[in-house]
């Protein structure tokens, strides 16, 4: 998309208080953009609103939004949609993710919680949003064509199986596969919505601290050497940028995680040892 594209043209984003959502904002609000924040009810929200319009978007609200609340996402997202009759891109980024799986003690309600946020959530919104989701692009040849975008965020553990978080690994897995079959959906009705996947491998956020055990899995990961480090979030709102401006259909976060998928493909058993090796390295940590 060219950057006037961007102006008045209205956003919506979900998980918008957490530290790639709202890096994300503020790379999109210089260029002038109607935003809409969606979140669990946070007074960060309202910082970053007056931060945004501070940047530059031209118009911002929040709303108290609950990715497992049916009722608060038609009503929210029906309120935004009649309001600006178009949602040009909607970005699905809410999510949460534990060290949950089937050989560790994870348990089917605490698989439940990260597939109802993760999967359902995504789901619920969009089937929402769907009669507002890209605005009139006309050609002569197709006259009711429509042009938007829709932006989600996964994981490179949507690549790989990662031990120890099956739970996690499984929705990110069904993040791709639903972009994938969306994208192909708007294809064949010749909708130009683009259709974008953004698979960072583990970035520095709050959300490798939401409990013991993934703080461990974390800093085990980290000792691994120089190519373990944390992405930082920064990377991962350019990334996002340039996806959207370039239509990069699938990105990862490095650059060159791009090779973990290739691997999957052509190696399985080279990704396995290697994730094997990660895992195991937990063993050698010393214990507080």
């Amino acid at each position: 998309m060219k950057k006037k594209w961007y102006k008045s043209k209205v956003f919506v984003i979900t998980g918008a208080s957490g530290d790639i959502g709202s890096e994300v904002c503020r790379k999109f609000a210089p260029l002038g953009m109607r935003m809409y924040l969606l979140d669990l009810p946070n007074t960060s929200l309202d910082n970053l609103k007056e931060e945004l319009r501070d940047l530059g978007a031209e118009y911002v609200e929040n709303f108290e939004f609950d990715v497992v609340n049916r009722t608060q996402i038609e009503v929210v997202i029906k309120k935004i949609g009649e309001k600006e009759k178009y949602i040009d891109i909607l970005y699905n980024n809410a999510g949460i993710g534990t060290t949950c799986s089937i050989t560790n003690g994870g348990t089917f309600e605490e698989y439940r919680k990260i597939m109802s946020i993760n999967i359902d959530g995504i789901w619920l919104v969009l089937q929402t949003a769907l009669p507002f989701i890209g605005r009139p692009a006309p050609t002569k040849k197709f006259p009711d064509r429509k042009e938007g975008q829709l932006i989600f965020t996964s994981s490179s553990a949507g690549k790989t199986g990662i031990p120890n978080m099956a739970a996690y690994s499984m929705s990110k897995f069904a993040i791709v596969g639903l972009a994938n079959s969306i994208r192909l959906e708007y294809k064949m009705q010749n909708h130009n919505i683009q259709v974008i996947t953004i698979c960072p491998a583990p970035v520095k956020t709050k959300f490798w601290e939401s409990t013991v055990e993934m703080k461990e899995w974390v800093e085990k990961y980290q000792k691994r050497g120089i190519f373990y480090k944390y992405v930082d979030v920064k990377d991962v709102a350019k990334t996002v940028m340039k996806a959207s401006r370039k239509y990069k259909r699938e990105v990862f976060v490095p650059r060159w995680w791009w090779l973990l998928a290739w691997l999957q493909l052509t190696s399985h058993k080279a990704v396995g040892k290697l994730l094997i090796k990660i895992e195991k390295s937990k063993e050698d940590m010393p214990k507080s």
